[in-house]
């Protein structure tokens, strides 16, 4: 099958199970979103970050894919989607999120200590681990938007959104250090 369909030419597109829905609707743009959140991590997984940023986001991506396919389910249609075992964001995944940031934090001492300047240290991958943090900040006000409407029952996916956002900012750092300690090794 052609990715060409020309389903979407009447302004329309496809969710899961044989529905359509405009392009317009809250449900497809917290999915666009998070689709294009999961294509940014791509461009910093070949931004020159450290082997162990690159296997955190691989483990990001595999649980961004479920996340879009739940969005893309309407709440009527989850008990088809479950039966099919799709994957969906799950309070493990959360916790998940929230290990690999805590371990970073103590690892390298990182805290917050004012607001970051994206660009203004570290490398390209740091500064763009700050523009897929704010990218995935829209994504979750996006999904909070389906939740609060009640056309999305799954809280972990709000949280996750929420909590990858914090595990960016923390990667963001992790590798502005790391290119930090890379020019001290060269000199």
């Amino acid at each position: 099958m052609s990715v060409i369909t020309k389903r979407g030419d009447s302004g329309e597109t496809d969710l899961m199970f044989g529905k359509r829905s405009p392009k317009t609707a809250p449900r497809i743009e917290a999915y666009g979103t998070v689709d294009e959140l999961n294509s940014l991590i791509g461009v910093v997984r070949h931004s020159g970050v450290s082997p162990r940023t690159v296997e955190m986001l691989d483990g990001v991506q595999a649980r961004l894919v479920g996340a879009m396919g739940e969005l893309a389910t309407l709440e009527e249609d989850l008990p088809k989607y479950d039966a099919k075992g799709y994957a969906r964001i799950t309070a493990e995944d959360v916790a998940w999120l929230e290990e690999q940031a805590h371990l970073l934090e103590k690892e390298c001492d990182i805290r917050f200590k004012g607001w970051a300047r994206p660009g203004k240290e570290g490398s390209l991958g740091a500064a763009q681990l700050d523009l897929a943090r704010s990218v995935c900040r829209r994504a979750e006000r996006r999904v909070v938007a389906l939740r609060l409407d009640n056309a999305l029952s799954n809280v972990n996916t709000a949280l996750f959104l929420n909590r990858l956002s914090d595990l960016c900012w923390v990667l963001a750092r992790f590798e502005a250090l790391d290119a930090e300690e890379k020019k001290e090794d060269q000199k």
